[in-house]
């Protein structure tokens, strides 16, 4: 014998979904801002043999991305660096810049953070000590920028760093079921430090 339709059959799994999107969404929300502190700081520019730059990135870690990284996951830092001609009466133009990467895989079986960092060649640095994997990672040191054209005497130039993290690229079926990884992603704003060659 063939049940009646009753239209709260229907309405409880879309209840439940409707419950699941509220839930979800709070916890987009709450954790959108959780570096919304991190910046770029210390820099200090030398032009001895060459035109360097180092700085650091203050904040960027969290207790979120503290337990990522320990899943194995790797995570990369990006930082962005631009050198930029100041021009009052037009557009600012980029005559340098680079992108370099930071990038931490934790090894489980020795317990240990495994550093990849563009500016220091291609031999990771290794360390169990988590406080030492943290300065590796969002401190560059004496960074070489090479501008496409020789800078001008005289004239005011600015070196604008940006610092972005992201976690690794997962395959399409496993992103989609780890898509909350995307929420520890982030960018700094841009600083801008000036100086005259």
């Amino acid at each position: 014998m063939a049940h009646p339709f009753n239209p709260k059959e229907i309405l409880n799994p879309v209840k439940k979904l409707a419950i699941l999107l509220i839930i979800l969404s709070s916890i987009l929300s709450s954790r959108s801002g959780y570096c919304e502190d991190a910046r770029i700081a210390d820099v200090a520019v030398s032009r001895n043999h060459a035109l360097s730059i180092t700085f650091s990135v203050k904040d960027a870690f969290t207790k979120d991305i503290d337990e990522a990284i320990k899943t194995g996951l790797p995570t990369t830092f990006n930082f962005i660096v631009e050198i930029n001609r100041l021009r009052s009466a037009w557009f600012n133009e980029t005559v340098g810049g680079t992108r370099l990467r930071h990038t931490v895989k934790y090894d489980s079986l020795k317990e240990e953070y495994e550093i990849s960092i563009d500016e220091m060649g291609e031999r990771p640095i290794r360390t169990k000590d988590i406080n030492e994997m943290k300065a590796l990672m969002s401190v560059v040191t004496s960074a070489d920028i090479k501008p496409v054209k020789p800078l001008v005497h005289g004239e005011e130039y600015e070196f604008r760093v940006k610092a972005e993290l992201h976690t690794v690229e997962l395959p399409f079926l496993l992103n989609y079921l780890l898509f909350f990884v995307k929420l520890w992603d982030f960018e700094t704003s841009w600083y801008a430090y000036s100086f005259t060659p």
